[in-house]
């Protein structure tokens, strides 16, 4: 095999992961873009208000510990492709990391509609 099929083939494969990373991505801004209409498909309503019912330490919140915690699952939540595989990983995290996500989730979203906001 000649060193111009090896790199098209590696060119091919690269172009095939940052499409189905792209794709990835454009899922999770279709859901946070939901998200901000006030519509939480990831999320059980109950789940939502229990998580932020608990009273939480907005510095512990921020901390580098769990801010790597944060970036860990949402990676993982974003590299999964369909709504049914984050759904499932999403039910599949203990209380903590859940809570601790749906967080998470909330200063995105709010983020998200402040830049928004002062863009117009």
């Amino acid at each position: 095999m000649s060193q111009e099929s090896q790199n098209s083939g590696s060119s091919n494969n690269e172009s095939k992961v940052n499409s189905g990373q792209e794709q990835c991505l454009k899922n999770m801004e279709a859901i946070l873009s939901q998200a901000a209409q006030g519509i939480h498909i990831l999320f059980d309503h109950k789940v939502i208000s229990e998580a932020l019912k608990d009273p939480q330490d907005e510095k512990e919140f921020y901390s580098e510990g769990k801010m790597k915690q944060v970036q860990d699952i949402m990676t993982e939540l974003i590299a999964k492709k369909t709504y049914f595989q984050k759904l499932a990983f999403i039910q599949n995290l203990d209380k903590t990391k859940l809570h601790l996500i749906i967080r998470a989730y909330f200063h995105i979203i709010e983020n998200n509609v402040l830049s928004t906001q002062l863009k117009h």
